[in-house]
């Protein structure tokens, strides 16, 4: 299954560094925008992570006090099941890689802040019905994401976030569940 993800994710990257290309741009271009200084990185990587580990407590808290959420985490965990620690690292790295090269800097720019979160949102579809918040956050993260991008001209800051959301929220799922949660 890990194997599977990473390609697509793989092809999601370079879909859109030829996107990029094709639309005239360059590939410096789908991780800053004009006017920003790569090299002081600093408030990127701080915001990054802070809305990535913020957004992890969210998370956590509502899967502590509300059953929907309980029940999406126990889907995904059982979807899961197959992945193990050892590629958590490689698929957070590629998801966050990938979609924020997609939808962050691909399609913003293009598409504007508003439509590009709420298609992240729809690329978040989900199997069954009551899976739709999980679709709502990915809206709206799409939307705090987009943001970072917008305000730090760089694509760092969503990317961190979006790996640090992955990497925590999988490992969490991955844990052996206690015997009052099993």
């Amino acid at each position: 299954m890990a194997s599977k993800l990473l390609l697509l994710y793989a092809l999601m990257a370079l879909g859109a560094v030829l996107l990029q290309v094709a639309f005239g741009g360059t590939v410096l271009a789908l991780w800053v925008t004009d006017g920003v200084d790569p090299s002081a990185p600093t408030l990127d990587v701080a915001a990054g992570v802070g809305l990535g580990l913020a957004t992890v407590l969210a998370t956590r808290l509502m899967s502590a006090r509300f059953a929907w959420a309980r029940r999406i985490d126990d889907e995904f965990r059982e979807m899961l099941a197959p992945l193990d620690a050892r590629n958590v690292a490689s698929l957070a790295f590629m998801s966050g890689l990938a979609e924020e090269m997609f939808f962050r800097g691909f399609l913003q720019p293009h598409l504007g802040l508003w439509a590009t979160s709420l298609l992240f949102g729809a690329a978040h579809l989900p199997h069954r019905r009551h899976q739709i918040p999980w679709t709502v956050a990915a809206a709206v993260m799409g939307l705090a994401l987009g943001r970072i991008f917008e305000l730090r001209g760089s694509l760092l800051g969503p990317f961190l976030a979006h790996f640090t959301i992955n990497y925590f929220n999988l490992h969490h799922l991955l844990r052996p569940l206690a015997p009052e949660d099993a």
